[in-house]
C-alpha cells in the first residue's frame, strides 16, 4: 500500500459518503464576507456579521462542530445568541436541525442573491478588557454541501485602534479599529487565530540566514506580563533550530508562535498549521521566575511540533473535509504521545528546560502511569477512541484519562530506545522524525497516515517487528505492557526517595503543569491527591486511603490531631514510618466530619530517574542539543 496518502486525492473517498462529497466538485459561491467586532472589551461580546452569497431554495449552514485538535464535536454552540438571517432587508425563518444542534436551514427567498447573518458571542475565556485571544470557528456560519477548503472566506477584525496584533493571516489592510485580512479558504481561516491587545510584542525568531520567517508574539494584561528575559527568548530562538535539526524540513509560509499571558482567560494550547494558539497556564508570571517558566516552558514546543505531527501529517482518520464529520481518534497514541516526547525533547535540547527537569518531569509522568489502576481493565487504545477532556479528576486512576499524552510519551521513549539498541545507537528517534515528517519540504498540504504506515517508516529506520511491538502496547492491559521499558533501556531507572523532585515540588506550591494539575501528589504512598484546601480530587484504588474509606469530594480537616495542612500530611506520613503507627484522618464528607484511620508505614514517596551504572546513558544523547538543520 501507499505510505502517505495526499490529502486532496483522499477527497475521492467521500464521493459516495455525504452530501459534502457528492457536491465537492462544485465551486462554492464567494467569498464570504466575515466581521468580528469587539466594540467593548469590558463587556467581552463579539458581534458577528456575515455576507453570504446564495442563491433561492433550500439552505443549509453549519456552525463548527469538529474542531482539529480538539479531538471532539465541542463546537460552543450553546454561547451563539441573537441570530438573525435577512436578505434585501427582510428577516428570514430558519430552524434547527432536530437531531444536530449544528444544523440550520432555512429557505432563501426569490430574488435574494445575498444573505446576511448575525449574531452575538460572549467570549469571556477569550477577552479580557485588554486582549483578544479569536479563534474564528467560535465566530461563523459556513455551508452545507462543500468541503471547506472550498469555500472561501474574507475576514475582517473590529478592535481598538492601539491595539497590536499577531497571526498566521495576512492582512489586506488596516484604517483605525478595521483590519482586513486577505481571503482564505475556511479551513485555512479555522487554522488562524488571531490574538491582540493594548500590550503586545513580536520577537524575531527567525534563524539568521533563512527566508522563511518564525515569530514570537505575545499579548498580556500589562506590559511586565509580557517582559521575556533575554534568556528566555534565546530558549525560543534555540527551538526554532532544534526543530529544523530534529525534522529537516518545514511546513508553513510562515509560522507565529502565538502566545496569550492573562490570569482571566482560560489556559493551554491548540495546535495550528503556520501558528500556535497558546495561553500560559502561569498566565501572567510566566516569565517572572524560574519556576513558572519551567511549568510552562514545554507548552510552545509542544505545539510547535504539532506543525510537523498533527496539523502536515495526520491521522486518517482526523481529517475530514468539513467540522461536520465525526473524527476517528484511535491513533492519538501517535498525534498527541509522540508530539508530547518530540516537544519535550525539543524542550530540553533548546536550554528551555535542563536535562535534569526533562527527567524530572518523566520520572514524574512514569510514577503517575505506574499507579494509573485502570490500567488492569482498560487498554491505552481505548482512552483514544472515547477521548474525554471533560471527564472529572474523581477516581481518575481507575478510570483513565487521556492517558494517551502521558503513557504515549512512554511508548515512544520505548520504540526510540528500542531504535537505538538495534542499531547500536547508530539511528534513533531523529532519523524517524526526517522520514516520516520531512518529506515535501516547503509544502503544507496535508497528508494522511494510518498504522501501517507508522510501522513502514519504523521499519525503513530499523527492521524490527514493529506492528506486534505497538499493537502489544496500545491493546495491552496491566503487565502486558511494558510501561517502564524505555525507561529502563535509556540507561536510567524509575525510583522513589522521600525527597520531592524540583518539579513535582513545584506543581505542589506554584502551579500546573503542561498535563498534570497543581496539588499534593500523595498517591505513591497513602493512595491521596489533593487540591486546594485539602479537597480530596482522587483516590487511589484499593491503596491504603481508600480501604480507609477516604473518597474524592471529602475535604480533609486534620491529621493526628494537628489541622490539615500539606506539611502536616507530608510529617504524618513520615512518622508512621517509624512508629509503624496508622494515620488518623478526619475528613468533612457531605457536611459531617468522620475519622478515616489509614494503615500504611512505607513512608514518603517521590519519583525521580537514577543512573543504570552500567548500561549507556541515552538520555544524554537524546537531550543533547543538534547541529541546525536545513531549512
Amino acid at each position: 500500500m501507499k505510505r502517505l496518502t495526499w490529502l486532496l486525492g483522499a477527497l475521492a473517498l467521500f464521493a459516495c459518503v455525504s452530501a459534502v462529497a457528492q457536491e465537492s466538485t462544485k465551486t462554492a459561491p464567494g467569498p464570504v464576507a466575515l466581521t468580528v467586532s469587539l466594540p467593548d472589551s469590558g463587556q467581552k461580546i463579539l458581534y458577528v456579521h456575515e455576507v453570504m452569497p446564495v442563491a433561492a431554495g433550500p439552505l443549509t449552514l453549519y456552525y463548527p462542530k469538529w474542531i482539529p485538535g480538539d479531538h471532539s464535536p465541542d463546537g460552543p454552540i450553546e454561547q451563539v445568541m441573537g441570530l438573525e438571517f435577512s436578505g434585501n432587508g427582510q428577516r428570514i425563518a430558519w430552524q434547527r436541525d432536530e437531531l444536530d444542534r449544528f444544523t440550520f436551514h432555512l429557505t432563501v427567498p426569490e430574488g435574494v442573491h445575498q444573505l446576511d447573518i448575525s449574531f452575538e458571542f460572549p467570549s469571556h475565556d477569550r477577552v479580557t478588557s485588554n486582549l483578544i485571544d479569536l479563534t474564528w470557528d467560535h465566530v461563523a456560519l459556513y455551508r452545507a454541501g462543500y468541503p471547506t477548503r472550498e469555500q472561501v472566506f474574507r475576514p475582517t477584525l473590529v478592535i481598538p485602534a492601539d491595539w497590536q496584533y499577531g497571526s498566521a493571516l495576512q492582512t489586506d489592510k488596516r484604517d483605525g479599529q478595521r483590519i482586513d485580512f486577505k481571503p482564505v479558504p475556511f479551513n485555512t481561516l479555522v487554522d488562524s487565530p488571531v490574538i491582540a491587545g493594548r500590550y503586545f510584542r513580536q520577537i524575531d525568531l527567525t534563524p539568521k540566514g533563512s527566508s522563511v520567517r518564525r515569530y514570537l508574539d505575545m499579548v498580556g494584561d500589562s506590559a511586565a506580563a509580557i517582559a521575556i528575559t533575554d534568556r528566555q527568548s534565546a530558549g525560543f530562538h534555540n527551538l526554532i533550530e532544534q526543530a529544523q535539526a530534529l525534522f529537516h524540513s518545514h511546513h508553513y509560509d510562515s509560522y507565529h508562535l502565538l502566545l496569550v499571558l492573562s490570569d482571566h482567560t482560560a489556559v493551554g494550547g491548540l495546535e495550528h498549521h503556520q501558528s500556535s494558539d497558546d495561553k500560559a497556564r502561569s498566565g501572567s508570571n510566566m516569565f517572572a521566575d524560574a519556576d513558572h517558566f519551567m511549568l510552562d516552558a514545554s507548552l510552545l514546543p509542544h505545539e510547535y511540533t504539532h506543525s510537523w505531527n498533527g496539523k502536515f501529517m495526520r491521522p486518517k482518520g482526523l481529517w475530514q473535509p468539513d467540522f461536520e464529520q465525526p473524527e476517528k481518534p484511535k491513533l492519538l497514541w501517535v498525534y498527541e504521545g509522540l508530539t508530547v516526547y518530540l516537544g519535550d525533547t525539543l524542550t530540553a535540547r533548546s536550554g528551555l528546560w535542563s536535562p535534569e527537569t526533562w527527567r524530572d518531569v518523566l520520572a514524574y509522568r512514569a510514577a503517575v502511569m505506574a499507579h494509573r489502576t485502570g490500567r488492569a481493565w482498560r487498554p491505552l487504545i481505548d482512552t483514544t477512541i472515547a477521548v474525554d477532556y471533560s471527564a472529572p479528576e474523581a477516581w481518575a486512576n481507575w478510570r483513565r484519562q487521556n492517558d494517551f499524552y502521558r503513557e504515549g510519551e512512554l511508548l515512544w521513549l520505548a520504540v526510540d530506545m528500542k531504535i537505538r539498541s538495534l542499531s547500536n545507537g547508530k539511528r534513533s528517534i531523529d532519523d524517524f522524525s526526517r522520514e516520516f515528517f520531512g518529506i515535501d519540504n516547503g509544502s503544507y498540504v496535508t497528508h494522511t497516515y494510518d498504522f501501517d504506515d507508522v510501522v513502514a517508516a519504523l521499519n525503513k529506520v530499523q527492521p524490527h517487528d514493529w506492528a506486534t511491538f505497538l499493537h502489544d502496547w496500545v491493546y495491552g492491559t496491566g503487565d502486558q505492557v511494558p510501561l517502564l521499558s524505555g525507561i529502563e533501556a535509556s540507561g536510567w531507572k524509575l525510583v522513589y526517595t522521600d525527597k520531592p523532585s524540583g518539579y513535582q515540588r513545584t506543581l505542589e506550591n506554584v502551579g500546573m503543569g503542561e498535563l498534570e494539575g497543581k496539588g499534593v501528589d500523595a498517591m505513591f504512598s497513602i493512595g491521596l491527591f489533593l487540591g486546594t484546601g485539602g479537597m480530596v480530587e482522587d483516590v487511589l484504588w484499593q491503596g491504603p486511603a481508600f480501604k480507609a474509606g477516604l473518597a474524592p469530594g471529602m475535604q480533609l480537616v486534620s491529621i493526628d490531631g494537628r489541622a490539615w495542612s500539606a506539611q502536616v500530611l507530608h510529617d504524618a506520613i513520615a512518622a508512621a514510618q517509624a512508629s509503624k503507627q496508622p494515620i488518623r484522618i478526619r475528613a468533612r464528607n457531605d457536611g459531617t466530619i468522620a475519622e478515616y484511620t489509614v494503615h500504611y508505614d512505607g513512608g514518603l514517596k517521590y519519583p525521580h530517574l537514577a543512573r543504570d551504572q552500567g548500561k549507556t546513558d541515552y538520555l544524554k544523547q537524546l537531550l543533547a542539543p543538534k547541529p541546525a538543520g536545513k531549512d
